[in-house]
């Protein structure tokens, strides 16, 4: 058996790559999410300014047994790579994933940074718990977070009308208009800032437009589309709230809700669900087929959470975050 480092520059070796990643996912969740292969390989191949992702593969001749996925973060958490390890269900209990992630643990080591974290998926809705759950607790690593995984099902028959007064709605597609560009800065170094996170090592990445304009760049290169719904406080002109959608032509039946976000001076005015239903309705005039639309959410984010009930969310899981110190 050998490590195989895989880039994203050769197209094979990642679909050989990403077949047991994703093939996992399938397996283990009732509603797989992630990347499609395209949309992955072409995130892994690119230089981005924020972070650097790296594959690993245990192979025994042509056969992929598991593999690793490495972000290296390059803004925020410089000190901590996150790692997650998928392996052939009939290459299980044969010490694939330890291999992996002790490989994955050199390398961290030799990059000099001090923490290895992960994310599992496919724990169960109460409880949090699964296999890699255990796994993660055999070897060291600590519970650090959890969120809320919830799904709705596209399209949403009826989307309620929650305008708020004193306020505007505003919305762009995959580019940030040069007006907002300055205040919509500060909206995403405050969700950095306030999005609940436990007890994870968390440093808040201070957006700047240079770092807004690459992930643009990188979701237009992945072939990724994004909906954006902003709320404009008319009276001093000050972008409030926003909220985020998308996904990719690639995998037309997975959507993903990203980030929701209320300035703090303006919350209580119900603004959260005044940009995310439009925003929502935008999303599913612009997908023409039946879809799943997914969203994270920390169980004490209970008035978001509340907003996504609304929305027709409901909950299928519970993904949880762990963490271990080198």
């Amino acid at each position: 058996m050998r490590i195989v480092v895989v880039d994203g520059a050769d197209v094979e070796v990642f679909r050989k790559f990403y077949e047991v990643k994703f093939g996992v996912r399938r397996e283990e969740l009732e509603f797989p999410v992630g990347m499609g292969v395209e949309e992955a390989r072409v995130f892994m191949a690119r230089e981005h300014a924020d972070v650097r992702a790296e594959g690993l593969g245990l192979v025994d001749g042509d056969v992929w047994l598991g593999v690793a996925w490495l972000d290296w973060w390059l803004v925020g958490n410089t000190d901590a790579v996150d790692v997650e390890l998928a392996v052939a269900p009939q290459y299980r209990r044969r010490g694939v994933a330890s291999r992996l992630l002790e490989v994955a643990v050199d390398k961290a080591r030799a990059d000099g940074r001090r923490i290895v974290s992960g994310t599992n998926l496919a724990g169960d809705p109460v409880t949090g718990e699964s296999p890699g759950t255990a796994f993660a607790a055999a070897r060291g690593f600590v519970k650090k977070h959890a969120e809320l995984h919830q799904v709705a099902d596209l399209p949403v028959a009826e989307l309620p009308e929650h305008r708020v007064d004193g306020y505007e709605i505003v919305q762009w597609r995959e580019h940030t208009p040069d007006e907002w560009m300055a205040q919509f800065v500060e909206l995403l170094s405050g969700m950095s800032e306030d999005v609940p996170t436990g007890d994870r090592t968390d440093e808040p990445v201070h957006w700047t437009p240079e770092l807004v304009r690459d992930a643009e760049a990188r979701r237009v290169a992945q072939g990724r589309f994004t909906y954006t719904t902003a709320a404009v406080h008319t009276a001093s002109g000050e972008l409030a709230a926003y909220t985020q959608m998308g996904g990719t032509p690639e995998t037309p039946e997975r959507l993903t809700q990203y980030d929701t976000y209320v300035r703090r001076s303006h919350r209580g005015n119900g603004l959260g669900i005044a940009v995310k239903a439009p925003n929502l309705r935008a999303l599913q005039s612009g997908v023409a087929r039946p879809a799943v639309l997914h969203t994270w959410n920390a169980p004490e984010n209970a008035p978001m959470i509340a907003v996504n009930t609304k929305l027709g969310f409901r909950p299928v899981a519970q993904r949880t975050m762990w963490e271990r110190e080198l």
